[in-house]
């Protein structure tokens, strides 16, 4: 079966680095809540981009190495190309906050009780930017640029795992890229 790329297995794990990043990101959620009252809204756009940079790292790491095996298997085996598949991992990996979006979507319409502080959490590699639109756990205190930002945030998933196993397909060095960028 090595001509096969199993890329049901590719997706699961794909997922499994995402509650992977959002496990990390609670640790960000306790740096946050102990500097925040020092720094106040410094310490959002700090935190919150500490929080993106991570998810993106843990990311890229996986669509990366993935590439690099998904190449060598249609290299070496005969497996069927597929250089966008980074993609597809990354919009399954958007899925759950977009789904954490509906549900609190749907709290606010009072379908079932207040789902603001659980979202926060669940979403905790985004929770610094997300308190920017959100300060309490009370609705009348939501802000409509938390559906907007939510909207957009989980896009760094796609992108970041997109162009990574890309990376990682093309067989591209980004240490040459980057650090011996202008030595020729």
């Amino acid at each position: 079966m090595d001509n096969v790329i199993n890329k049901r297995k590719l997706i699961l794990h794909a997922l499994l680095r995402v509650l992977e990043a959002e496990f990390f990101g609670l640790f960000v959620v306790l740096f946050f809540w102990a500097l925040t009252v020092a720094l106040g809204v410094v310490a959002n756009i700090l935190f919150g981009i500490v929080g993106i940079v991570m998810l993106a790292c843990i990311m890229a790491d996986y669509g990366l190495k993935k590439g690099e095996e998904c190449k060598n298997k249609v290299t070496l085996h005969g497996a069927e190309p597929c250089r966008n598949f980074g993609f597809t991992m990354g919009l399954v990996a958007m899925c759950p906050s977009y789904i954490l979006l509906g549900l609190l979507s749907l709290s606010k319409a009072g379908v079932f009780g207040n789902f603001l502080t659980p979202y926060k959490l669940l979403n905790s590699c985004f929770f610094p930017f997300i308190d920017l639109a959100a300060p309490t756990t009370s609705f009348s205190d939501v802000s409509p640029a938390l559906y907007i930002m939510m909207a957009v945030l989980p896009v760094f998933y796609l992108l970041s795992l997109g162009i990574s196993f890309r990376l990682g397909y093309d067989a591209v060095d980004l240490k040459e890229k980057l650090i011996y960028k202008n030595s020729k």
